[in-house]
């Protein structure tokens, strides 16, 4: 049995996404929505010329159509119908149908230095249908926002305006690590580390709960006001769940920047499709976003110049840290791990994670001396046959 392990170890700028709000009055408000409205307009006659000439070239829909659309729409932005063609090409190269990709009248405009311009970090001269008008802007992070780069969106959340901005951050040097830290993710404790640390998710289980109830008191209503409520549920469950993402990874790729140590996480790619729960616990399972708590980790990891390995899943929760003997018998249940070779009992979550830490440090160890991000771990990296 051979395993692949990938480690996260590249020096280079981290791309992460800055949102912006826009501090806008009526006027402001009116001439952004009419230009959005205007904007989603264009891509929509756009894809109907792609689909049913199938041009799904950027340079070759624009030779076809930017004219014509030029002429139908004098009074927009020519810049911003460039814009509009790229928007379109790119979403025919991620999805395509028997009908036209559709965009609503309130989706995301792509806007460019040409027609946008930040007056340091204090307000934004944006073009609109009714001109360039400038606008205050309440930016999160002043700091970072020197190292935006390339395009911005503009986007519609509840009934307010935001500018998505790329910034594309130098990652620090990495370092020469002690040792690693190693990450078993859950369900009933979200991630548990080899140096004993715990981010329970009896909390999380609670508030999913009080969503999933009060999403179906609404839709009992099933009025207008109702559905309504149910989206705005949906969006604040969302938001919980990123802040709560944010949170543990920054804890964990700080602990890890402090003590000198790496990080290692299992490859939960596709694990709902590999491992099946019983059916009371698979809301509870399938909840919670996981692929988005690595991505921050991922990310924040690059930043801070923290190696990150990535290593597989399989029998980490069945393999005693302290002997090596894998055995399925050896997870008793959730909670407890016992080792039917040596006795060994600890928490299974804990227990994995050293497992995971493990892993990870004979795979970094093994990348010090090899030219590839992609080095094979032997069977008995997992005990088995021991």
């Amino acid at each position: 049995m051979q395993v692949n392990i990938s480690i996260i170890t590249k020096t280079h700028n981290v791309n992460v996404i800055l949102k912006v709000k826009l501090k806008t009055n009526e006027i402001h408000h009116s001439a952004l929505l009419r230009t959005m409205n205007e904007f989603n307009r264009i891509c929509n006659e756009l894809s109907i010329i792609a689909h049913t000439t199938e041009t799904y070239n950027k340079v070759q829909l624009q030779r076809n159509a930017y004219h014509g659309m030029r002429e139908t729409h004098s009074d927009f932005s020519s810049q911003l119908t460039i814009r509009a063609i790229d928007v379109v090409t790119a979403t025919y190269k991620k999805k395509r149908s028997k009908n036209p990709n559709y965009f609503k009248k309130t989706s995301a405009v792509v806007y460019d230095d040409r027609v946008i311009t930040f007056k340091g970090t204090d307000s934004v001269n944006i073009w609109t249908n009714d001109g360039r008008v400038e606008i205050p802007i309440k930016i999160y992070d002043e700091e970072k926002f020197k190292y935006r780069k390339g395009q911005v969106d503009l986007v519609y959340q509840n009934g307010k305006f935001y500018l998505l901005c790329t910034l594309d951050i130098p990652s620090q040097e990495k370092y020469d690590a002690k040792g690693v830290i190693g990450i078993d993710l859950g369900v009933k404790n979200i991630a548990v580390t080899s140096q004993g640390d715990v981010f329970s998710g009896e909390h999380i289980e609670k508030k999913r709960k009080q969503y999933h109830a009060h999403r179906q008191r609404l839709q009992k209503r099933g009025t207008r006001s109702a559905r309504r409520r149910i989206k705005i549920t949906g969006q604040k469950e969302s938001r919980f769940r990123k802040d709560t993402n944010h949170v543990i990874s920054k804890l964990l790729v700080a602990k890890a920047k402090a003590l000198g140590y790496s990080l290692a996480l299992e490859e939960l790619t596709n694990i709902n499709k590999r491992v099946t729960v019983r059916r009371v616990n698979r809301s509870e399972r399938m909840s919670w976003a996981f692929a988005q708590l690595r991505s921050y980790i991922t990310y924040k990891a690059e930043l801070y110049g923290v190696t990150l390995a990535i290593v597989p899943a399989p029998y980490t929760s069945q393999t005693c840290s302290k002997c090596g003997h894998c055995e399925k018998a050896n997870r008793k249940s959730q909670a407890v791990f016992f080792c039917m070779s040596c006795g060994h009992t600890e928490n299974a979550d804990f227990n994995a994670s050293k497992n995971i830490a493990n892993l990870g440090e004979q795979s970094i160890s093994l990348l010090l001396g090899s030219p590839s991000d992609s080095l094979v771990a032997s069977p008995a990296l997992y005990g088995r046959g021991n």
